[in-house]
């Protein structure tokens, strides 16, 4: 990876027989450093890809993805192997960043958005594997806010469709994971990462009705997708029912709020939102009483 930042013009014309021994030692040994070696090609190179190249990098990371879920199915659980995990959704990452048609055209997408998604209840929130995995959900899923050219934000429009088609099928299940992140599933410096990739799902499902009015504790709320999987978060007791905190009463004050706070501000609630996701990771812990919510309230 240093040699091909610091000597990218000797690398150049090797770079194909270099990929191909990366590929290899990656099939061989499954050391995160070889997914290391391509997310760094990836970012040096992914730019400036012609289309033939694109198409390579496409069919990289098709094999790359195919490769690693045979692995993490046949010899290694996801929570035994994190660094593979962190490794891949790293390079991942920085295919949307540097090259992201041949991430939202690779035939793998949808199966690697699950992959990932499946990776942060097997992963047990266990810190560099989550947090990766999180960081690209976030950022695949909030692309719009991503500061691309306006080549790669085309190519991502163009995509659009299927990106939408993944959060659709996995949205409430991510909602969940991160209500479960921030309630004591995972440790307390995943929940900025856990906020992040909230907030995105959020974002993306707040403008989606869902059907009539939501009851929840004797108030009705607005029912667009987004309430109905905060909704369904929040009212699993599997997930809640060991943190006495969350009445029914203070459940409902955290939906109205945080969906209240998208809808009224859109992508300019983030920071509140993020800050009252904090609030309530504090709650469950009884690092705060659920009056931390009040502040909110009233503004």
């Amino acid at each position: 990876g240093q040699l091909l930042s610091s000597a990218t013009d000797l690398v150049a014309p090797h770079f194909s027989q270099l990929i191909t021994f990366v590929v290899q030692a990656y099939e061989e040994t499954h050391l995160p450093c070889t997914l290391d070696y391509v997310g760094d090609a990836v970012e040096l190179f992914g730019g400036k890809a012609d289309e033939g190249a694109e198409v390579s990098f496409n069919q990289l990371l098709a094999h790359l993805s195919q490769r690693t879920y045979v692995y993490v199915t046949q010899e290694k659980r996801p929570n035994e192997c994190p660094q593979v995990i962190r490794a891949l959704f790293d390079m991942a990452r920085r295919y949307l960043l540097f090259c992201p048609g041949a991430l939202s055209k690779c035939p793998e997408f949808s199966s690697l958005f699950a992959f990932a998604v499946a990776c942060l209840a097997e992963c047990k929130g266990e810190r560099d594997s989550t947090r990766a995995t999180l960081n690209f959900l976030s950022q695949v899923i909030g692309w719009r806010t991503l500061r691309l050219s306006e080549a790669a934000q085309a190519t991502l429009e163009a995509s659009a469709n299927t990106i939408d088609e993944a959060i659709a099928q996995h949205g409430e299940t991510l909602t969940r994971t991160c209500i479960g992140g921030l309630s004591g599933g995972g440790p307390q410096m995943l929940w900025p990462a856990y906020s992040e990739c909230f907030f995105a799902v959020i974002v993306n499902a707040i403008g989606r009705s869902n059907g009539p009015p939501i009851q929840m504790n004797g108030h009705a709320s607005q029912n667009t997708v987004a309430h109905q999987w905060i909704y369904s978060a929040l009212s699993d007791d599997t997930l809640l029912g060991n943190v006495p905190a969350l009445t029914v009463e203070v459940k409902s004050s955290v939906l109205q709020l945080l969906c209240g706070l998208v809808l009224r501000e859109g992508l300019k609630s983030k920071p509140r939102v993020k800050m009252l996701l904090g609030d309530f990771g504090k709650i469950c812990k009884g690092d705060e009483t659920p009056d931390a919510l009040i502040a909110y309230s009233l503004s």
